[in-house]
């Protein structure tokens, strides 16, 4: 503290800022972000240790790969949705990201789980200087009949208790940094431990002042030994409409095309037809993401088998999503792209499109890359995939690339 500057009771400060705090969480419900997680794939380089044990040696970074999703809150809960969506569900956010690590929390389900809940227990542990100014430090636990973090075991979700520490700038009573640490996790994790490091600021949206992260960082250690790390900011925050959507059923991730779906005209189309399409924008793997919405083009007629009949004309449009934006370093780098499309726009009408590419398996002979796309223990066929080698740091699909898809079927004969 400043000299000549009477110093806050710790007790009176953590109190003043827990309702505070509470206010803000509740507040959440008003507002939608679009969430960008970054994440690494760290493998070891010298042994592995086994969970219990402590691990020795560097790990080094094996891949990455970027998940685009927007974020609300609903009575406590973090709800998701694909960029430029309509609609939120209430599906777990794992059924959205189907591979790698993901988590929720960092939105505001932390706040309310720490702050918010008569269960959790505080303790006051000092005080130090950062940035000119004096902070207080706080530990915290979160019991298993207070937690709502949820690990999963197997096919379903368990509780776990988890602890950590947090800063307050006692003048402000504003959040600095929040941290959770899971300590006893459920028998059947498939991880060690995960550490969750929040940098907080308030962020302006409309009239208002929101504390959300400036970053979070997750980090998990596997069984293996190996480590993964997610980084997630958020952007272009907004107060939530009206217009928008919560919806209790599996929602199909469209573009926010697809609301212009009608069922007259509609197209269907049978299995094994080739389409050529033509991308109607670049991917630049430097800032798109999995999420991210795409358009492409049909190149030449797609024709019904044995007839002259057009089923789909050059020039219509197909809608889509990134699936995967991945970029390997070890031990051959590449990147690995992934499409899948679900619309066309034949005409005014849009009907559900569906196709398959797969990579180009000398590429991917050469590179030891797996062609076969794997979600939740299920071959999912519907993408299209590509391997680029490349040591650059980043690569670009150019707008007008071409590659020829066959289609799923949709119901036609």
């Amino acid at each position: 503290m400043a000299h000549g500057q009477r110093r806050p009771d710790p007790n009176l400060v953590l109190e003043q800022a827990r309702a505070r705090l509470q206010a803000m969480s509740r507040s959440l419900e008003k507002y939608v972000c679009v969430e960008n997680v970054d994440r690494g794939y760290y493998q070891r380089v010298e042994r592995e240790a086994p969970c219990g044990q402590t691990p020795s040696g560097r790990h080094a970074l094996e891949s990455t790969d970027r998940v685009r999703l927007e974020v609300t809150v609903s009575e406590g809960h973090e709800l998701h949705s694909w960029p430029g969506a309509t609609r939120f569900d209430t599906r777990d956010v794992d059924e959205l990201i189907r591979n790698g690590p993901v988590s929720t929390g960092a939105f505001g389900g932390y706040l309310a789980g720490v702050f918010d809940h008569p269960g959790v227990s505080f303790e006051y542990s000092g005080e130090h200087a950062e940035g000119g100014k004096t902070l207080f430090d706080y530990r915290y636990h979160v019991p298993l009949e207070a937690s709502s973090f949820q690990v999963k075991v197997g096919a379903g979700w368990r509780p776990a208790a988890y602890e950590g520490e947090f800063r307050i700038d006692p003048r402000s009573l504003e959040l600095e940094r929040l941290t959770v640490r899971t300590n006893e996790l459920p028998a059947g994790a498939a991880f060690c431990g995960a550490t969750t490091t929040l940098d907080y600021q308030p962020v302006h949206i409309g009239d208002s002042s929101v504390l959300l992260p400036r970053q979070s960082q997750l980090e998990i250690a596997l069984e293996s030994g190996r480590e993964t790390r997610n980084v997630t900011t958020f952007s272009a925050c907004r107060e939530y409409q009206a217009e928008s959507e919560i919806v209790f059923a599996e929602s199909a991730d469209a573009a926010s095309t697809a609301t212009r779906t009608t069922s007259r005209g509609r197209v269907a189309l049978p299995i094994g037809l080739p389409v050529t399409l033509s991308l109607a924008g670049p991917i630049d793997t430097a800032t798109a993401a999995a999420g991210d919405p795409v358009t492409a083009e049909v190149v030449k007629p797609v024709r019904r088998p044995g007839s002259t009949d057009i089923l789909i004309p050059a020039g219509a449009l197909v809608y889509g999503r990134i699936r995967r934006v991945e970029h390997y370093l070890l031990p051959t780098p590449y990147f690995r792209i992934a499409l899948a499309f679900n619309r066309v726009d034949v005409q005014g009408v849009l009907s559900p499109f569906f196709a398959h590419k797969d990579a180009d398996p000398e590429v991917a002979r050469e590179l030891g890359a797996n062609r076969a796309m794997r979600d939740t223990g299920i071959w999912f066929w519907g993408v299209g995939t590509f391997l680029f080698p490349s040591k650059k740091d980043h690569t670009v699909i150019p707008t007008g690339f071409e590659s020829t898809w066959f289609t799923l079927d949709t119901g036609g004969r």
